[in-house]
């Protein structure tokens, strides 16, 4: 093998190196969460349905997501949150309350929370995965953060939430499973504030 010849073998196997690493390097757990971020943040509007499972207990819902704001409803809650303000009407207690709440305790009503604050309140660290899956680890910043980690799992096709796992301050661990996700159309301020005609008698505590 001459010396040309082997120069230009270096050359390729050089290039073919720093392509694989280029790859390597993009695919990041930032990258995937901003690139996720990004196509929720340019859906118009989201609809999911999801399973919650915490303490042996299931609960069925599905969500509404348009930007900031969002619905919750499921046979036990239905939640409204107009991006500062949320209304939750419980079946249990029969009232409405009306609470100001953190980014923390949306992210335990809304999955899609997570993806959005990621960068302000978790640390991200990209964990092995079949090639239709991306999961990916979330660390707490801040100790006195009430969710202490959050294993999210992404489809690979869709950078759409498949399941969530939450583990709390507490050591109690909340696991919510995303069975679908579709796009809809824009919807107005008012589908994601509490309607009190709706609610006729229903009793309305103001917790703010």
């Amino acid at each position: 093998m001459n010396m040309i010849i082997r120069k230009r073998l270096f050359s390729l196997l050089a290039m073919l190196v720093v392509m694989i690493l280029t790859c390597n390097a993009a695919e990041t757990a930032t990258s995937i969460l901003d690139k996720a971020a990004e196509k929720v943040k340019m859906s118009k509007s989201l609809n999911a349905s999801y399973t919650i499972t915490a303490d042996g207990h299931k609960q069925n819902g599905t969500l509404t997501i348009s930007g900031d704001r969002f619905t919750i409803s499921s046979p036990q809650i239905s939640s409204w949150y107009d991006g500062k303000t949320q209304w939750t009407y419980s079946t249990q207690t029969g009232e409405v309350n009306i609470t100001e709440p953190t980014p923390e305790e949306l992210q335990q009503v809304n999955p899609f929370a997570i993806i959005n604050s990621f960068r302000k309140l978790y640390k991200a660290t990209l964990l092995k995965s079949p090639s239709t899956e991306k999961r990916i680890k979330l660390t707490a910043l801040k100790q006195k953060n009430d969710i202490k980690n959050v294993v999210l799992t992404l489809s690979a096709s869709t950078l759409y939430p498949t399941s969530i796992e939450l583990t709390l301050s507490n050591r109690r661990v909340v696991t919510i499973n995303i069975k679908s996700v579709s796009t809809g159309n824009a919807l107005p301020v008012s589908d994601f504030r509490f309607d009190s005609k709706k609610y006729q008698g229903i009793p309305v505590v103001d917790l703010r």
